[in-house]
């Protein structure tokens, strides 16, 4: 049997994005980064909904290969590429 965990990201008013979808006003410190990037790694499958997806796969997929790049963000984008996805969205098609 598998164990199903559930996790989210929210504000206190519900709403995770700043004026005009920004997510940038949320950065993470070293150790809530860390904590996320083991989840990442415990996991064996992932749900996105379109907006999260988008900006995860805009991001991700070559993060660690920015210049400026931390070890923690190396990490993480390897193990997030790694990672199966599903996205769950009526106006995109399939992803990888």
């Amino acid at each position: 049997m598998r164990t199903l965990s559930y996790a989210m990201n929210v504000s206190l008013d519900g709403y995770v994005a700043a004026p005009g979808d920004d997510l940038t006003w949320g950065a993470p410190s070293d150790e809530l980064f860390q904590f996320w990037s083991d989840r990442v790694a415990a996991t064996g499958l992932t749900l996105y909904g379109r907006r999260l997806w988008e900006a995860m796969s805009s991001h991700w997929p070559t993060a660690d290969q920015q210049p400026g790049a931390t070890p923690a963000h190396v990490e993480f984008a390897g193990r997030w590429r790694d990672l199966p996805k599903v996205v769950f969205s009526s106006t995109i098609g399939a992803v990888d």
